[in-house]
C-alpha cells in the first residue's frame, strides 16, 4: 500500500497540525499520521492501541506516564496503550498507532 502526503486528511487543533495517510477504516491493524507540533499536544491516553512517534525533525519533551524524556531528531517514543502522555516543542513527527485509531479512542487527560 502506498500512501501519499498531498492525499491525506488534514486536521488542525491547537498546538500542531496532523496530516492521517490512512483511517481505521481503510486498515484496522494500522494507521499513519505526520504532525507537525508547533506547540504541544494536551496530554491524553489511547484506549487500545500503542501509539509510536518518530522524530523527523525538531527538538522537544515527551511526558509518558510520569517520565520526562528530551527528544531530539532520529528518536523513537513508544506510548502502551492506556498511558497517559504529552508531548510540546517544535517538532515534525511520524506517528504510527497500531491498531489503527481515531479521534473517539483518545481520551482527554
Amino acid at each position: 500500500m502506498l500512501y501519499k502526503l498531498k492525499d491525506a486528511k488534514k486536521v488542525e487543533r491547537q498546538g500542531f497540525t496532523a496530516f492521517k495517510y490512512n483511517s481505521k477504516a481503510d486498515l484496522p491493524e494500522m494507521n499513519a499520521i505526520f504532525v507537525d507540533c508547533h506547540d504541544s499536544h494536551e496530554k491524553c491516553s489511547v484506549k487500545n492501541s500503542f501509539r509510536l512517534y518518530f522524530v523527523i525533525d525538531g527538538t522537544g519533551e515527551f511526558l509518558v506516564g510520569e517520565e520526562k524524556f528530551s527528544v531530539e531528531k532520529n528518536d523513537v517514543v513508544i506510548i502502551p496503550p492506556k498511558t497517559a502522555y504529552a508531548y510540546k516543542g517544535k517538532m515534525k513527527l511520524f506517528e504510527a498507532n497500531a491498531p489503527a485509531t481515531s479521534s473517539e479512542d483518545e481520551i482527554k487527560l
